[in-house]
């Protein structure tokens, strides 16, 4: 992460976190697509996730449009509230990244189709990419 963004950092890691659920949720989805044969236990989870993704991707909006209309200028209530949120998309990425190695390891869907092995080590480095960037925000 670039640190010009000074005292806007935590815009740049609520970015981030709207982009992020955004791409993961689109990715929650797409896991039973190109794996046409998944366990419904897999299915659910996965549906699951989408739901709690597009809610983060929701809420991570409406964080910066209040950051947005204030200026940047937030009282530290407001700031602790943000920070708690970031840390809470990281820790759901890092549940998301759980799920999709538990796929990896133990569905014979996936085992059985390298294209799904493939996509899903994709998302996981994405994933991964997005945890990263936001633990450097919060340090």
């Amino acid at each position: 992460m670039q640190y010009y963004y000074g005292e806007q950092n935590i815009l740049r890691a609520l970015d981030e976190a709207e982009f992020w659920k955004h791409q993961e949720k689109e990715h929650a989805g797409l896991i039973p697509a190109v794996t046409p044969a998944l366990e419904p236990q897999y299915i659910h989870k996965l549906e699951q996730f989408g739901i709690e993704l597009g809610n983060m991707n929701a809420e991570a909006a409406k964080y910066i449009a209040s950051l947005t209309r204030s200026k940047g200028r937030v009282n530290r209530a407001l700031k602790v509230q943000m920070l708690t949120f970031i840390k809470q998309c990281v820790e759901q990425s890092k549940r998301f990244v759980e799920l999709m190695t538990e796929l990896l390891q133990s569905s014979q869907a996936v085992h059985d189709n390298p294209t799904s092995q493939t996509v899903i080590y994709h998302m996981i480095r994405e994933s991964q990419y997005f945890i990263g960037i936001d633990q450097l925000v919060l340090g």
